[in-house]
Formats: structure tokens, C-alpha cells, sequence
């Protein structure tokens, strides 16, 4: 893979963000009874650090592979490591909405982009298309994002199943119990411009 395409699916495991997911998997129903739609985006959105780790697969017409990564939100901060198979080629992503910096395994800046369509700008340059970044972090916590329009259907337990966002679709195959709160544990994220499995092993709050 090109380094113009390494750096492209680095991003793309942070917008976002395995031995993983193959086409649709039958869901594993878990229900929240006591907590409406509602109640539960209000508890997830007061938690503002949390950590998820766990293995991707990317394919876009612009890169394409899989590894495992671990994501840090601090607020508005995100904190990305991802690394492919065996640790090789590992990265750290740092974004927030006024910068977006990727570095190498060695510390070394691979690139900087500065300002609030930081993210944006840098996937547009590496594959020509871009993801609604900002948007993301709550598409993991199994939540539509609150800057835009979105379709969600609903379980039979009140959990998002589907999700249509910013000509993305995001399918939940699976979620975990974490305390009173049901977490994705598989899902899949998808557009004309390309799709991104993730599998979520550990949640930490």
C-alpha cells in the first residue's frame, strides 16, 4: 500500500475508527428495558472519556487492510493508535475540531492539518471523498451524530440496529452489557465511497 494510502486508512480507523465480521451476522439481542432511547443517549453523552479497543477491516477504492486499534476520548479530543498485523506499521491519529496530526511509530509527524475542517480536508487529499468525522464518535457508542440529519431503526430492545447518516449506513450486528448500558460490540460502516468493519473487544469508562 502507498503512504498517501496507509495515512488515508489511519484517518479512517479514526473516524470511527478484524478476524471480523463476515457480511451480516445474526444480531445478539441484548435489552436495556429500564433505559429509553432517550435515557440511554443522555447517560452515554454525560460520559465525556472513554476508551474502546479492539480490530478493523477497511476497504476503499483508496486503501484497503486490517489490524487493531485503540480509541481515547477525552471530550472533544480523540486519540487514536492503530497497527496492522503483528503491531507493524502501528500510528497515533490526534484530532480535535481545530487540528488533526497523524505520527509514526517513531514519534515522527506524518501529517498536520490544521483547522476545523482539519479531518475533512485530509481525507479528501488522500482518497478523494471524505466521512462526517465529528459525527463518528458517537456512530461507535451506537448513537446517531447530533450535527445533521438521520434514519435510526430500533431493535426490539431499543438499541440502534441501523443507522443512515450523511450517505453513510451503519449496521449493528452486536452489542455487550457495560453496566446498565448496552455497548457495540460488532458493526459496520458503510457509503459508495467504502466500508469499515470494526470489532469493539474491551469498553473502559
Amino acid at each position: 500500500m502507498s503512504r498517501p494510502g496507509r495515512l488515508a486508512e489511519c484517518l479512517l480507523l479514526a473516524a470511527m475508527t478484524g478476524g471480523l465480521l463476515a457480511g451480516c451476522a445474526t444480531r445478539e439481542k441484548v435489552s436495556e428495558a429500564s433505559m429509553s432511547p432517550v435515557e440511554r443517549r443522555a447517560a452515554l453523552e454525560a460520559v465525556s472519556t472513554w476508551e474502546a479497543r479492539g480490530r478493523i477491516a477497511l476497504k476503499a477504492p483508496g486503501a484497503s487492510g486490517q489490524g487493531s486499534f485503540t480509541w481515547t476520548q477525552a471530550g472533544d479530543r480523540t486519540v487514536l493508535r492503530v497497527a496492522g498485523a503483528f503491531g507493524a506499521d502501528a500510528r497515533e491519529i490526534r484530532w480535535d475540531p481545530a487540528r488533526l496530526t497523524v505520527l509514526s511509530s517513531k514519534g515522527e509527524v506524518a501529517a498536520d492539518y490544521a483547522g476545523p475542517d482539519a479531518a475533512e480536508r485530509f481525507l479528501k487529499e488522500q482518497l478523494g471523498w471524505s466521512l462526517p468525522v465529528a459525527n463518528a464518535r458517537h456512530w461507535l457508542l451506537g448513537l446517531a451524530g447530533p450535527d445533521s440529519p438521520a434514519v435510526e431503526t430500533l431493535d426490539g430492545g431499543g438499541l440502534l440496529a441501523v443507522l443512515a447518516q450523511d450517505g453513510w449506513e451503519v449496521r449493528y450486528a452486536e452489542y455487550r452489557p457495560q453496566g446498565r448500558l448496552a455497548l457495540p460490540r460488532k458493526l459496520v460502516l458503510q457509503s459508495a465511497a467504502g466500508r469499515i468493519r470494526l470489532v469493539i473487544d474491551q469498553w473502559q469508562f
